[in-house]
């Protein structure tokens, strides 16, 4: 949550009458959810509260007035519904919270005559379309040696902003390659290297120009990659009216090593996160699969010795029978 914090009046009556004030603004709520927004300050000794004003962009929604019956007014304005049985003078409660409520919130405060003190705040708040189920996980088999190349799937449903995915090993993250959507417009980018080489895999999910981050990771010898992961932001009121909502998708290759079974087992786990408004992840277990051992030639059991016993009594009557002819 980014602030910004101003005083109208010059610095040196600023420091008389209102001090101190505090905003507290979600990052991000769901739509159809509710929004507090809280604004808390401090008066000197013999100052008294005027208003409190709360600002959508550049337009007043609500204000208290302590002097006044009723204490509290709100002006219409588009998407806002104000829970006006949750809203006072140091907090205002939005309900059912839709795309257009996204953008900058200002809290001012003034205090009372002689000198109307007054004292603001601002803060961003998003509104986000949640995925409407957990992210679901696969790979190529449920078994895996020593030595296979493992390759597991992520997508999390789709969601605006989408979700960012993560991939865990056993309980520890590692790095996963995050891929476009199979309809994905833009330019896919894949470098030469098979994917049988899991020392060098490069991977662009788009070629758009904008600014990109490159990072190689090795963890306990498992390699999973290099991704340049696409950052951008929609800024314009009109965008954020709109809904875009987009899977997200991810890769995570990587050479099954002995380490990785616990127990004979692979847990591989893909969180999936929205800012801080929502959290969910799938798992897939694998098992380890296991050489068979083969039967030992000339294994005996326990009527070998009988057998030997009754070989031995028929060569004696064999004998006796040559013996006395």
């Amino acid at each position: 949550m980014s602030e910004n914090y101003e005083c109208i009046l010059p610095e040196y009556k600023c420091v008389l009458g209102l001090r101190d004030i505090q905003l507290s603004v979600p990052e991000a709520v769901g739509v159809g959810s509710s929004a507090i927004l809280g604004c808390r300050w401090a008066l000197d000794t013999g100052e008294a509260l005027y208003t409190v004003k709360w600002y959508h962009g550049a337009q007043e929604f609500f204000r208290f007035v302590p002097k006044e019956l009723p204490n509290t007014r709100v002006f219409s304005q588009t998407g806002i519904s104000v829970d006006i049985s949750r809203s006072g003078a140091q907090q205002v409660v939005l309900r059912g919270a839709t795309r257009g409520l996204s953008g900058r919130y200002r809290c001012e405060v003034s205090a009372d005559a002689p000198f109307f003190h007054t004292v603001y705040k601002s803060a961003y708040m998003r509104v986000v379309e949640l995925p409407d189920s957990q992210p679901i996980v696969r790979a190529q088999k449920s078994w895996y040696s020593i030595g296979d190349m493992l390759r597991a799937n992520c997508t999390s449903p789709a969601a605006d902003p989408p979700a960012n995915l993560t991939w865990l090993l056993n309980g520890y993250e590692v790095k996963g390659l995050d891929i476009p959507p199979p309809d994905a417009y833009r330019k896919q980018v894949i470098s030469d290297a098979s994917l049988e080489d899991a020392n060098r895999i490069i991977f662009s999910p788009w070629d758009t120009g904008e600014e990109s981050v490159t990072v190689d990771v090795r963890i306990d010898d498992i390699y999973e990659g290099t991704t340049r992961a696409t950052r951008y932001e929609n800024k314009t009121n009109s965008e954020e009216e709109k809904s875009n909502r987009t899977s997200s998708f991810s890769q995570l290759i990587i050479r099954v090593q002995s380490s990785h079974f616990q127990k004979g087992r692979l847990n591989v786990t893909c969180v999936a996160r929205i800012l801080s408004v929502w959290t969910n992840s799938g798992i897939l277990i694998l098992d380890e699969e296991r050489p068979q051992i083969a039967p030992v030639m000339g294994s005996r059991d326990s009527n070998s010795g009988q057998t030997e016993l009754i070989s031995s009594a028929s060569i004696q009557a064999i004998c006796l029978i040559l013996l006395y002819r």
